[in-house]
């Protein structure tokens, strides 16, 4: 069996060739795809933050809250999730952040952590984002204590910088507990 002809083409090495840069280009895109970080992006306190979307259940529009008498005041009420009783919390004092008022922009991201559900209140949803891990920084500067127990770092994007939440800090902070002062 022939593998060229007499105008000096080798169809073989050809196509081993065409083999190699087929494997290559894919090998590259895999690479590529392991430093994005899938997260739910979102305003809270005039600022862009992120989480992970493993700990996202849904986001919904808010809806009528209704308030518990002696709870903390960052559960600012309760709804109905389908048949399920669901805290909606107010993180931004928490983080030390503004509280302006929630628009029509504003949702609930409803977070599954290892103890309970909850929404968390936000002032606008961007949806889920790809971001790119290398333009991540642990280290953010200027942050209070306060807020630097809940933030992991920040991405450095064209648009601006999203902070990442440190949603299993967050979601096991004693303030977020039912019952506890």
């Amino acid at each position: 069996m022939a593998t060229g002809n007499d105008n000096g083409y080798d169809i073989r090495s050809i196509l081993n060739q065409m083999r190699e840069e087929y494997w290559e280009a894919l090998s590259e895109e895999e690479s590529e795809a392991k430093q994005m970080l899938e997260c739910l992006v979102f305003t809270l306190g005039g600022e862009r933050y992120a989480f992970e979307t493993h700990f996202a259940c849904e986001v919904i529009r808010i809806p009528k809250l209704i308030r518990v008498p002696a709870v903390q005041s960052l559960v600012t009420g309760i709804f109905n999730l389908r048949g399920d009783i669901t805290a909606a919390i107010d993180i931004r004092p928490m983080l030390g952040l503004a509280q302006p008022e929630l628009g029509p922009a504003g949702r609930i991201l409803v977070v599954r952590g290892d103890l309970f559900s909850t929404g968390i209140l936000v002032e606008a949803a961007h949806g889920v984002q790809p971001l790119d891990l290398e333009q991540f920084e642990t280290a953010v500067a200027g942050l209070s204590a306060e807020r630097k127990q809940f933030i992991r770092g920040h991405f450095n994007l064209e648009e601006g910088a999203v902070l990442l939440l440190d949603m299993e800090a967050l979601l096991a902070a004693p303030e977020l507990l039912v019952g506890e002062a």
